[in-house]
Parts: structure tokens; sequence; C-alpha cells
């Protein structure tokens, strides 16, 4: 008796490990002083007027550059999204030399890759006035950017 207990607690454990290893990719929030999802006009007039004191052509101007941003930042990240899912679908049961096993790991190490990126980046700057709204929506364009590349250059059909 008490070795089908044991048996059936070592199952449920491991069936608790599998399930929190298949959810353990997560996506975790990156955005820090950007704001992707503010992306209306109006949201950007009012986030300038926040930080300059310019007259209305100049907030305007400001305020189309930054919302241009917030919606290049928005599309690099779906872009790094969509080549996480495809390095999932492609190496997904692929068990040549172990490469489904690796793949969380893959995908876990992108995600470091693409934080690190925007944290060695941020380190080097001391943003003012409008820099305040473009640098962290910039750094994230790149980093994104770079975390696309990087994975798509692993994908079979890489575009």
């Amino acid at each position: 008796m008490r070795k089908v207990l044991l048996f059936a607690i070592v199952l449920t454990i491991a069936f608790m490990v599998s399930v929190t290893a298949s959810n353990a990719t997560a996506i975790p929030n990156l955005d820090g002083d950007s704001h992707p999802n503010r992306l209306k006009l109006n949201e950007c007039i009012a986030d300038v007027k926040e930080v300059t004191a310019w007259d209305e052509k100049q907030t305007l101007e400001a305020a189309r550059k930054i919302c241009e941003a917030r919606q290049s930042h928005t599309k690099q990240k779906a872009r790094f999204l969509a080549s996480l899912k495809n390095l999932h679908e492609q190496y997904q049961g692929y068990t040549n030399h172990g490469f489904d096993k690796h793949l969380p790991t893959a995908i876990e190490d992108s995600w470091t890759i693409v934080k690190s990126c925007i944290d060695f980046k941020e380190g080097f700057t001391s943003p003012h006035n409008i820099g305040l709204l473009e640098v962290p929506e910039n750094i994230r364009i790149s980093c994104y950017s770079l975390g696309t590349d990087l994975v798509q250059s692993q994908l079979f059909n890489q575009k």
C-alpha cells in the first residue's frame, strides 16, 4: 500500500512539474519606461506635454514621432513573438540531437538576450525632455529586432 501511495505522489509531482514547465514560457514584461499601448495621437500629445513646454506645432510634431516609435516598438515585439512561435512549431517534436528538449531553454534564452540588450542600452542613456519618451521605445525597437534576427537565424526556412 505504501509503495502505491508513494508511486501516486511521485506521479503527481512529475505531472505538476511538467505542467509548470510548459507554462514557464510566459511573456515577460520588458516595457519599462516605454508605452507601447499608448498609440493614439491624443495620448502621445498628452505624454509630450508632460515632459516639455513646447508650442502646439512642436508638440504635435513630437507626438507624431512618439506614436510612430510606439507603433514600431509594438511591431518589432510582435515580430519577435512570431519568430518564437515559429521556432517552437519547427522544433517541437524534432528529436534529432535533442532539439525538442532544448526548446524551452532556447526560448527563455531569447527573452534573456532581449532583456540584456535593453539593460545594456539603458545603462548608456540619460534622456531628458522628449528623450524620456523616445529613448525607451527606440531601445526596445532595436532589441526586439536583434532577438527576432537571432531566432530567425535558427529556423529551417529563414526569411
